[in-house]
């Protein structure tokens, strides 16, 4: 009598559910979304379970041809079913090794969906149907944009350790990652196209384990020749400049104006931060007042109150650097310029890892930026109007131990 009314409300439920694109998943699997939002975008959408136990041998695979392959034959799927497996064996396999105890969780870096090229639950949809086709609990973390949970950056990673393996510490040493992102170049076998990056190998590298190709794993082929396609951040740490015994001096006892000149995250707020603004100098920057007339106001009213000015921009030209210049000029004051001597792709690394030190409070810089201030640059002299022109070195020093971590791990621009 009133089981019917009970069945009818519960089909009702499920039909809705159905509507939204909603799947009932078994051993307690959920999604939900992780991470402060970026552009109305939360950086990682999650698919774990509370009741699940954790285990201490993860088996983790990036998903797109690596597990699957689009069905069209397409570089980017269209719609959620546009897929099938990336080899017959895949199937068999992660059930196998289900069975010996590991956890499957895939990690997949998706910016389609932050660029609105892709629904998330699009992908979400396509993660629930391999799922049930395997019959076995995958735990899945997807990173939606360009930002701090992206491969290779380990947030995914450290994320699903903290919160979605029951409280069980893993033994990295039978732990592994399963991705195609290896840094292979064009025809590394007949027919084969280079990876798009070295971002998989990079990810399985900075947690501490093992990494293969899904050609290693899936098909037992041999290993391929491969670049790591960035700088090596331990290189760069020890062929940098070791940070003097005796803390240097910049700053002037007078008023003046420095200019700094960099690329992108070379380093300049870094310097001014320490060497500048300590001493009473005002720092004006577009990307915080908005517009160059704000930025020279604020300029005229700090020389007027007898503070030195620095100027924290890229300025790469002549003509960027000018209105301060002729401010220097027109009220006597003398004007020095710093230039940042980083490397550009130890900027580009920089870059990467500013976003993860702030957990994507600071938003990498597009390519855009950098290949703009190439174009852009030129060399900064004396006969610009400058008393003085210093190229300052990079010489890499950390404020904590995570700084210094974080700087050591892989990083790819792309």
């Amino acid at each position: 009598m009133v089981r019917p009314k009970r069945k009818a409300t519960e089909a009702a439920a499920m039909e809705a559910k159905k509507a939204r694109g909603e799947t009932d998943l078994s051993d307690g699997l959920k999604w939900h979304q992780a991470g402060e939002e970026i552009k109305g975008v939360n950086p990682v959408i999650v698919l774990s379970s509370d009741t699940l136990a954790g285990s201490q041998k993860i088996a983790g695979f990036d998903i797109d041809f690596t597990v699957i392959r689009t069905a069209s034959g397409r570089k980017f799927a269209r719609g959620s079913k546009d897929w099938t497996w990336w080899n017959d064996s895949v199937p068999e396999k992660l059930k196998a090794i289900n069975k010996d105890g590991y956890r499957v969780v895939f990690f997949t870096n998706q910016a389609g969906i932050e660029k609105q090229k892709v629904k998330p639950r699009e992908v979400m949809t396509k993660i629930e149907d391999i799922i049930s086709q395997l019959g076995i609990p995958v735990i899945a973390l997807i990173c939606t944009g360009n930002n701090h949970f992206r491969k290779p950056s380990t947030m995914m990673w450290d994320y699903f350790l903290e919160n979605c393996n029951g409280g069980v510490k893993v033994d990295l040493t039978k732990c592994y990652y399963i991705g195609d992102a290896a840094g292979r170049a064009k025809e590394w076998a007949a027919g084969k196209p280079r990876d798009f990056s070295c971002g998989d190998r990079m990810f399985a590298a900075n947690i501490g384990i093992d990494f293969k190709t899904p050609e290693e794993y899936f098909l037992g082929e041999a290993s391929a020749p491969f670049k790591w396609c960035s700088v090596d951040p331990d290189k760069v740490l020890s062929d940098a400049p070791k940070p003097p015994a005796k803390k240097q001096e910049y700053h002037v006892k007078g008023k003046e104006i420095v200019i700094l000149v960099g690329a992108p995250a070379s380093g300049k707020s870094t310097f001014r931060k320490r060497y500048l603004e300590p001493y009473g100098y005002l720092a004006v920057n577009r990307d915080t007042m908005g517009t160059m007339a704000k930025c020279l106001k604020a300029a005229k009213d700090a020389l007027k109150e007898g503070k030195s000015v620095v100027v924290d921009n890229t300025n790469p030209s002549m003509s960027a650097r000018s209105d301060f210049l002729d401010l220097a000029s027109k009220t006597g004051c003398p004007c020095r310029c710093f230039v940042m001597n980083t490397p550009i792709e130890v900027a580009h690394h920089m870059n990467m890892v500013r976003q993860n030190q702030t957990n994507g409070q600071v938003r990498r810089v597009p390519e855009v930026g950098y290949n703009v201030y190439k174009k852009n640059f030129q060399e900064p002299t004396i006969e610009e109007g400058f008393t003085e022109v210093l190229k300052i070195d990079f010489v890499p020093e950390f404020g904590s131990s995570r700084d210094e971590q974080l700087f050591r791990q892989w990083t790819f621009f792309g």
